[in-house]
């Protein structure tokens, strides 16, 4: 017969052979998500790297051994400083722990990647960083063919366009024009005007994108300001328009900047302010320094944005739909200029709106620009 200590000792084994079975079930569990997992990574056709905390790497699928240059049979545990020769692409992978970070990186051989690098965070804490690689190479030709196409037309099409407004400012001087025919004439001037603004725009926004004729300088910001507002109070006035600058903040006497460029950014933001804010508004321009970057604020109460139309506000030709937007003439370009804009000088673009209340605008560009670009 079984004493008490032999079913203790029974209930024991059966308690670690339920334990074993449940722990094989586990590593089987595992085992086939891990195959699984890896069946998936090494068919993408996109590159993917993971590291740890100490940016040591961890993960290397074979688009990434293709593309990268990095084996991770042979290069696993190792710093990533050690194995990838690409800068743009170890700062992504090397940053700060924050939310999503992407960056356009070329490779050897004329093929360009957009790598997007985020945190990967367990029980609030990161535990590495994930990072993808997409070849968008077509997609650039794509575009430069585009914008080559959209140049040329656009040049073309300058000189007609001149003839057109010269004659039709001369219809004037051949015999006294009346009041239908004045009319005609005022409407062919102002179709030609509207043209030639859309020309060169489209000239100037492809200049941008290309990054040609970058000169970067030491730029005095109330110079900026001041030639801005100076230019537009007019324009402001003749709605009754109150547009001004608030200089509370401390600011640098200069930013390193493309002036050109700089002040065609703060002038179609605080244009397009005015456009849009009804008669009788307030238009206000602030400028502070965040960190180690300049940030230019561009407030309105006018018309505001609706939230369907945010996320494409500063793509080229987008017009918002509503009613009160499309009865404002404009080219559709003055803000995919400004984004631009900011990009080339390594910042960023955003709006924060509400339908009916107003909108402010902002334009981010660093202090400092890196050591390499050109300058005067």
């Amino acid at each position: 017969a079984f004493t008490e200590s032999d079913a203790r000792f029974v209930t024991t084994i059966a308690g670690q052979a339920a334990l074993a079975t449940a722990n094989a079930h586990l590593f089987l569990n595992v085992e086939a998500s891990r195959r699984q997992l890896e069946a998936i990574l090494n068919s993408t056709p996109d590159p993917v790297l993971v590291i740890d905390p100490q940016n040591r790497l961890l993960l290397a699928n074979p688009a990434a051994a293709r593309v990268v240059g990095v084996d991770i049979a042979k290069s696993g545990g190792e710093a990533v400083e050690d194995l990838i020769l690409q800068k743009s692409l170890l700062d992504l992978l090397q940053a700060a722990p924050s939310e999503k970070q992407s960056a356009e990186i070329a490779f050897d051989g004329g093929r360009t990647y957009l790598a997007t690098a985020s945190s990967v965070v367990a029980e609030g804490r990161p535990v590495g960083r994930v990072c993808i690689l997409r070849d968008v190479t077509h997609f650039k030709e794509l575009d430069s063919m585009k914008s080559e196409f959209v140049a040329t037309v656009s040049h073309d099409l300058r000189s007609p366009l001149t003839l057109m407004r010269g004659y039709a400012t001369m219809l004037e001087m051949v015999g006294e024009l009346n009041d239908q025919q004045q009319g005609y004439v005022r409407k062919i001037v102002s179709g030609v005007e509207n043209m030639s603004r859309l020309v060169n725009n489209l000239l100037d926004l492809g200049r941008i994108e290309i990054g040609v004729g970058l000169q970067v300088e030491n730029v005095p910001i109330h110079d900026i300001l001041e030639r801005v507002v100076g230019a537009l109070q007019l324009q402001a006035g003749q709605k009754n328009i109150s547009l001004s600058v608030d200089t509370t903040h401390s600011l640098p006497a200069t930013v390193e900047a493309d002036q050109a460029l700089l002040h065609q950014g703060v002038y179609n933001l605080v244009e397009n302010a005015i456009k849009y804010t009804p008669n009788g508004g307030q238009v206000m321009v602030r400028v502070r320094v965040e960190q180690k970057n300049l940030v230019f604020e561009v407030q309105d109460d006018g018309i505001g944005i609706a939230p369907s139309d945010l996320p494409r506000l500063f793509e080229k030709f987008y017009r918002g739909k509503q009613r009160e937007a499309r009865a404002q003439h404009g080219t559709g370009l003055g803000l995919a200029i400004v984004r631009s804009i900011a990009e080339r000088h390594g910042g960023k673009v955003w709006v924060e709106s509400e339908l009916g209340k107003g909108s402010t605008f902002f334009l981010q560009v660093p202090l400092a620009q890196p050591k390499g670009v050109p300058s005067h």
